[in-house]
């Protein structure tokens, strides 16, 4: 039976706090595909000067394990000391528990394709494809939870999912270059369409304590990448101090950008807060090309834009009450400091 926490009424949301925590979240994850990147491409360089093949002994399962295995330590001791200090945890009901378990193996895959992404293909892609999930959680949103979802958010969706295609169909060009790159292309594209349904269930779990939910997806990522080494390849952690630090490092703003999109996506409309997932891949373009000198065809730059343009503004196409109130802002702010310039 439900418990009366778990009821929590979808009204008191804060959409304003909702999007900067997406934008902050984004800010981080981007931080956190950069460090990896830099250990992946510091290994290689390392083994070139040592004269060995240009080689990364790691990949996309010691990339989740290495994100995952100090957030489920975190997230344990949170919980552990919780329980110590005798605080009541919120009783879970079986739905609770249900998308608990799709939340964290369905987020757990969706991420190994992302990393799978962030090592093969330039970060600003890696990163769109991530983020194209923005297009189906308003649909996910308006079937399962009655947020609306109008005829100009679907013409707004299918332009940004053509953005996304047009970059997914540049991996699959004739060329030598391009038709190597197809697998990895499209194993990056399915980050995203599996992180819809994985976000969503965060929004499902309004009720739920953020630590167990992020412990959900953690604890299923060092799982996943434990079998993965049993019945795929052996986990491999490279021996290089340096690389291993990055790694480490990485897992940081990871767990900074997990707590801050979970909150967000608690705190307000999926398809409103869902706008702030498009500022990943330009933190991701910029981090790209100043630090790895990444380059974009010109038909990815076209998809990317569009993608990003139509994905920006579907959340915003029906909020016209809620756009007059982030533009009223700025306007009251001006207001009162020229109020304080003309007071004596």
């Amino acid at each position: 039976m439900t418990s009366p926490s778990t009821a929590a009424p979808i009204s008191d949301d804060k959409p304003m706090r909702a999007l900067l925590m997406m934008v902050g979240a984004h800010f981080c994850f981007s931080l956190m595909i950069f460090l990896i990147k830099s250990a992946q491409k510091l290994e290689i360089k390392t083994a070139v000067s040592r004269g060995l093949p240009a080689a990364s002994s790691f990949g996309t399962w010691e990339s989740v394990l290495f994100r995952c295995l100090p957030m489920t330590a975190i997230c344990l001791v949170i919980l552990l000391r919780r329980t110590a200090a005798r605080q009541k945890h919120p009783q879970l009901s079986r739905r609770d528990v249900n998308w608990l378990l799709t939340r964290g193996i369905v987020g757990a895959i969706s991420m190994a394709c992302f990393f799978h992404g962030t090592l093969t293909i330039p970060l600003a892609l890696s990163s769109l494809f991530a983020n194209s999930s923005v297009f189906l959680i308003g649909l996910l949103g308006h079937v399962f939870l009655n947020e609306r979802l109008t005829r100009t958010r679907v013409l707004f969706a299918l332009g940004g999912l053509f953005g996304v295609t047009l970059v997914l169909g540049t991996g699959f060009m004739p060329s030598s270059e391009a038709s190597a790159a197809s697998t990895d292309y499209f194993i990056s594209f399915l980050s995203g369409v599996l992180s819809a349904l994985a976000y969503f269930s965060v929004r499902k779990m309004k009720s739920v304590p953020g630590n167990t939910i992020i412990l959900s997806l953690s604890a299923s990522g060092v799982l996943l990448a434990l079998l993965s080494s049993l019945f795929i390849a052996p986990l491999r952690v490279p021996d290089e101090p340096a690389v291993v630090a990055l790694l480490c490092l990485s897992s940081l703003p990871a767990i900074a950008a997990q707590y801050l999109m979970t909150w967000s996506f608690q705190s307000g409309e999926a398809g409103f807060v869902a706008l702030g997932q498009y500022s990943g891949p330009v933190f991701a373009a910029l981090l790209g090309i100043v630090a790895f000198g990444e380059m974009l065809s010109s038909w990815q730059w076209l998809g990317a834009c569009i993608a990003i343009l139509f994905g920006v503004m579907m959340p915003l196409v029906d909020e016209r009450t809620l756009q007059a109130r982030i533009m009223s802002r700025p306007r009251r702010a001006v207001q009162v400091l020229k109020e304080r310039m003309r007071a004596p």
